[in-house]
């Protein structure tokens, strides 16, 4: 029997599902842990931002991936359009986050 070839695109569908599925366990176990801290009064201070920060950009690499799929399929345009939204989300999932006071 002959073995079966992997493809490119198996490849990156491969690569897309686990990064998906460990930004999202990453991200719960964040929001999990900044909601116990404040369910027992600690004030988490920056601490909260940053855990939020980085489970937003987690999740924003879990969508990265499919949504550059997406485009590609679609055309230069599309491709184009998938990467000022993918910068727009990463700028404003750190900036949105940040407490100014």
């Amino acid at each position: 029997m002959a073995k079966k070839q992997r493809t490119e695109g198996a490849a990156k569908r491969d690569l897309t599902k686990i990064c998906a599925f460990w930004s999202l366990a990453i991200a719960i176990v964040l929001f999990v842990v900044q909601l116990i801290l404040n369910a027992v009064g600690v004030n988490l201070g920056s601490f909260a931002n940053l855990c939020t920060i980085i489970a937003t950009v987690m999740l924003g690499i879990a969508i990265a991936f499919p949504a550059w799929s997406y485009a590609c399929a679609r055309g230069k345009g599309w491709k184009i359009f998938c990467i000022i939204l993918l910068v727009l989300y990463f700028i404003l999932a750190i900036c949105g986050n940040i407490n100014f006071g």
